[in-house]
């Protein structure tokens, strides 16, 4: 009998940068989506091709609070949200597949709008109201567009996690939440991995808990720990290994992700595997050769 392990895309960034596209803006991959969609579209028909059962929108660095900031009304920005959802569906009619593939709707943290916070470090000199009041505004948008999925995803600190703990039943729609740590499986700021599954666990509609955006290396300790702390299902989506400096916005070092770390990865029996920045189609891709090849 084959596996259930389903397998989530990869980074967005990455194919748009080996594409030219200049990433250097506050949207990040969300100015493409705003001007140059087709080239999103060819990013998810990419990872369709490679094999992916879910899609990311690309929506990650864009909020309602940064569009209204650069005078771009309501209606406006549901449009977007929506046009992210749309680009998708026609990837996936325009691909010919015959695989169940779902949309899920990326919603980056309040690190993704505040410029002087980062996901990589996880603290915010901000007040708990205005990272609740971020995290409304963009519930109020996409509660009105028909994403299957909203996965909350690189959060980085147990702070963030109790202020969404909040909102999450207000929102009718399942929801995946993944959470970014340092080496040691504790959020960027120190705080407890542990202590945010527990927390994330009575939530009903929270159906998915993971970590994504950490080393390849650390793929077994990850698992272990929400194993340890969870009965929800399991997503594990490392980067490549290569170290961010939000400062001057580039990667460093080497590529520690290598194929054959894959199988271990399997062997642990996550739910949903995938990849976040750095990591593209031919990692998919072999990542869905491993999937369909593991017992």
């Amino acid at each position: 009998m084959k596996n259930n392990i389903k397998l989530l895309d990869g980074s967005m960034s990455y194919p748009l940068e080996l594409d030219g596209y200049n990433l250097n803006n506050r949207l990040w991959t969300g100015n493409a989506l705003i001007d140059n969609p087709e080239l999103i579209k060819k990013i998810h028909l990419g990872y369709i091709n490679s094999g992916a059962d879910y899609l990311l929108t690309s929506t990650y660095q864009i909020s309602y609070d940064i569009l209204k900031e650069r005078g771009i009304d309501s209606q406006e920005i549901k449009k977007i949200f929506q046009k992210s959802l749309d680009i998708a569906k026609e990837a996936i009619k325009e691909s010919n597949t015959n695989r169940d593939i779902k949309i899920v709707a990326s919603l980056g943290p309040f690190a993704s709008y505040k410029k002087s916070a980062s996901e990589y470090v996880g603290i915010y000199d901000s007040t708990d109201d205005e990272i609740l009041n971020f995290h409304i505004n963009n519930l109020n948008i996409i509660k009105e567009i028909e994403y299957e999925i909203i996965l909350y995803e690189t959060i980085p600190c147990l702070r963030e996690i109790k202020i969404l703990s909040k909102i999450f039943d207000k929102l009718d729609k399942e929801i995946w939440v993944s959470m970014t740590c340092n080496d040691d499986i504790n959020f960027r700021d120190g705080s407890s991995i542990s202590e945010a599954c527990n927390i994330l666990s009575k939530f009903d509609h929270i159906s998915t808990i993971g970590l994504n955006c950490f080393s390849p290396l650390y793929v077994k300790e990850a698992y272990e720990i929400l194993k340890n702390n969870t009965k929800k299902k399991i997503i594990i989506y490392p980067n490549s290994g290569e170290v961010y400096n939000p400062k001057e916005k580039i990667w460093n070092g080497k590529k520690l992700y290598e194929n054959k770390m894959i199988k271990k990865w399997l062997s642990l029996s996550p739910d949903i595997i995938g990849g976040c920045c750095r990591v593209g189609y031919d990692e998919i891709k072999k990542m869905r050769e491993e999937i369909d090849n593991h017992e």
